[in-house]
């Protein structure tokens, strides 16, 4: 054989080896390559499923604060401490009115009531079909027995007794349809410190499962798990609710695997044969002075992504890349190959940059917070669809432009801006005090969190997480307005006067002046009552109160302690003179009748008033020197006023 013959075998031999190795080597590149795609959309789908979850369990945990804060706030409430001294016929009337705001403001809650110490109900409101129902008191029953009236009532002031979220049983048997529920309770106590009974608030759980269904979407499975795998919610209805009815887990029988990974770790995925499962584990009593069961009383929010649609890296299941395989094949050789791995590095790192965009676009997109990112300049260069939503303005409308001047509302120049000075501290910024403008120029209120952004090239900029605080902070100012004003009148109440009567005898102690304080009882006010009804005995004491405030200056105060008992304030008088010449202006005021629906009232009024000054007066002494004469007022036949002497040489006075 020439030497030809053995350079041409040599070099096939070589090109046969050759082309080989570039075939083995192309073969695991793109066997590589679909691996690696694969686990890049399985990374991003977990990344924005675990998000997703995350969001869920903190939606389903702010329910609960809500909830617990309602109800330790209705229990705080004067109507409700008043009530639980007295027990009267009057301060029942009030809490009526308490619990009916709260049911006809929150439609997550279906009844309230407040139960005695024994657990017979004393107050109980359902709400119904639009509107709020009171039980008649002889409808009411007793609840000493049932397990949420007597967890309640082993709580520690302050802390708030929850029940688990199962299914209303009636009879020892369940309630159909299903009606999901949750129990809140509180204990209440007396000025010694001693029980005296609760208030249960049942708020309906399908709120809380109509959330999570909400939040967890319709693209993937869902599945809603108590701390012992009962199945809360579940795509499959017939799955939900075995646990109450003795049967085994729908979920444990069908993914057992996943299950004993997930009742095992507090969040994370699993892979299973079955699919992939995203979880969290849902604290709902997180936060809160609850029972010693808290750390067990867990949920489990999880999404299954079914096998069959997560990414592969099978080479066979894409049908353009068994061509570009073959082709790559066919035309393999050593520079072609260089050239085709250079683009491929080339393309790759196109579709990471692609894949993070689309990964921070999918995060982003499903944040319950606003988001704003600006640069070191100021300008905005992105805005999420929930920023988007609260603010008004669409994203191709504010990216580009000045967020200073657009959305923050903020004085001064852009210089002093605090939210642009965390690029200068390097500290994060949290405020609950800002206030941000809208596309429609409205401003609201916003929690925000500011932290300044670095990226790899050197640019600066800052990133903006904010919440729309606005509903919050009108719900506060309510309960605020509540706490100082009489529900029935619309007046201050006895804390308004309590605070203003502190500053009137400041102001007398430093300027030696006299204060007039007056105590009004209606004469003949249980007569209405008794012959018109109490609804006309509200309409009354409406009335009077108007007439009060007309005959009084605008620097004084009329006050309404409770029942038919008015407290008038004169923070600055001259004489004794100017009071018994407000007194008397009063008792012609209230003496005039009162024509309403159900008949005509006429009630007299007995006034025991003091004047006093000097360092030694004090709230409590004035309204006891005040009571004392009005009193007085009443032995001496009623419809008038006596003076008591308080620090001032003053004889009784009546009319």
């Amino acid at each position: 054989m020439s030497d030809i013959g053995i350079k041409e075998q040599g070099y096939v031999k070589s090109a046969l080896i050759t082309g080989l190795l570039c075939a083995v080597v192309f073969t695991s590149i793109v066997y590589g390559a679909l691996t690696y795609q694969a686990s890049e959309q399985l990374a991003d789908i977990k990344t924005a499923e675990q998000a997703k979850v995350k969001l869920t369990s903190g939606l389903l945990t702010q329910i609960y604060d809500y909830a617990a804060n309602d109800l330790r706030t209705v229990s705080k409430l004067p109507a409700t401490e008043a009530f639980n001294q007295s027990r009267s016929d009057i301060d029942k009337v009030r809490l009526k009115q308490v619990f009916r705001v709260l049911l006809e403001q929150k439609s997550i809650y279906n009844q309230i009531r407040f139960l005695d110490v024994d657990g017979t109900e004393l107050v109980r409101l359902d709400y119904s079909s639009g509107s709020s129902v009171t039980t008649p008191d002889g409808q009411l029953q007793s609840k000493g027995t049932r397990y949420y009236f007597t967890g309640t009532l082993a709580m520690p002031e302050g802390n708030v007794y929850v029940s688990p979220l199962d299914l209303n049983v009636e009879n020892g048997q369940v309630e159909s349809p299903y009606l999901p529920m949750v129990r809140f309770g509180v204990p209440v106590f007396g000025d010694g410190g001693q029980k005296q009974g609760t208030v249960i608030l049942n708020m309906l759980g399908q709120s809380l499962l109509d959330t999570f269904r909400q939040s967890m979407g319709e693209t993937y499975p869902a599945f809603l798990l108590n701390s012992e795998g009962g199945v809360l919610s579940a795509p499959d209805e017939n799955d939900e609710w075995g646990f109450m009815f003795g049967l085994p887990s729908a979920f444990q029988r069908d993914y057992p695997q996943a299950w004993e990974y997930i009742s095992q770790t507090e969040k994370g995925h699993v892979d299973t044969p079955a699919g992939l499962f995203v979880f969290e584990t849902v604290h709902p009593l997180l936060g809160l002075d609850s029972s010693a069961e808290g750390e067990s009383y867990v949920w489990k929010a999880v999404s299954f992504l079914p096998s069959s649609t997560l990414p592969t890296n099978a080479l066979f299941t894409h049908p353009w890349v068994v061509g570009f395989y073959l082709i790559g094949v066919v035309l393999i050789l050593v520079v072609t190959f260089y050239f085709q791995f250079s683009l491929h590095n080339r393309r790759q790192l196109r579709r990471e940059n692609a894949q993070q965009a689309r990964r921070f676009w999918k995060i982003s997109s499903v944040l319950g917070d606003g988001l704003i990112v600006m640069d070191s300049e100021g300008v905005v260069t992105y805005i999420n669809p929930e920023a988007e939503r609260i603010l008004g303005w669409s994203s191709e409308e504010i990216v580009t432009k000045q967020g200073h001047d657009v959305f923050h509302v903020h004085e001064g120049d852009e210089t002093s801006c605090s939210i642009l000075n965390v690029m200068n501290t390097r500290e994060l910024y949290r405020s609950k005090d800002e206030e941000f403008r809208r596309k429609d120029n409205a401003t609201i209120p916003v929690i925000l969190n500011a932290a300044p952004l670095t990226s790899d090239t050197g640019d600066e900029g800052v990133v903006i997480s904010f919440q729309d605080f606005s509903e919050m902070k009108k719900y506060q100012e309510k309960i605020h307005t509540l706490a100082y004003q009489d529900i029935l009148t619309d007046l201050p109440n006895r804390r308004a006067l309590d605070d203003r009567l502190s500053l009137a005898i400041a102001l007398s102690r430093r300027h030696s002046r006299y204060l007039g304080l007056m105590f009004l009882d209606l004469d003949h006010f249980k007569e209405v009552n008794d012959t018109l009804g109490h609804d006309a005995g509200d309409s009354l004491l409406k009335e009077i109160g108007a007439r009060l405030q007309s005959s009084i200056r605008e620097t004084d105060t009329v006050a309404r302690m409770g029942g038919d008992e008015f407290i008038v304030l004169l923070p600055e008088v001259s004489s004794p003179e100017n009071a018994t010449t407000v007194a008397e202006k009063i008792i012609q005021a209230v003496a005039a009748p009162v024509y309403m629906p159900e008949g005509v009232a006429r009630v007299s009024v007995s006034i025991g008033i003091v004047v006093a000054r000097g360092a030694g007066i004090t709230n409590e002494g004035l309204m006891q020197s005040a009571d004392a004469a009005m009193y007085e007022a009443k032995r001496a036949g009623k419809n008038r006023y006596f003076i008591s002497e308080h620090d001032l040489p003053i004889s009784n006075t009546d009319d």
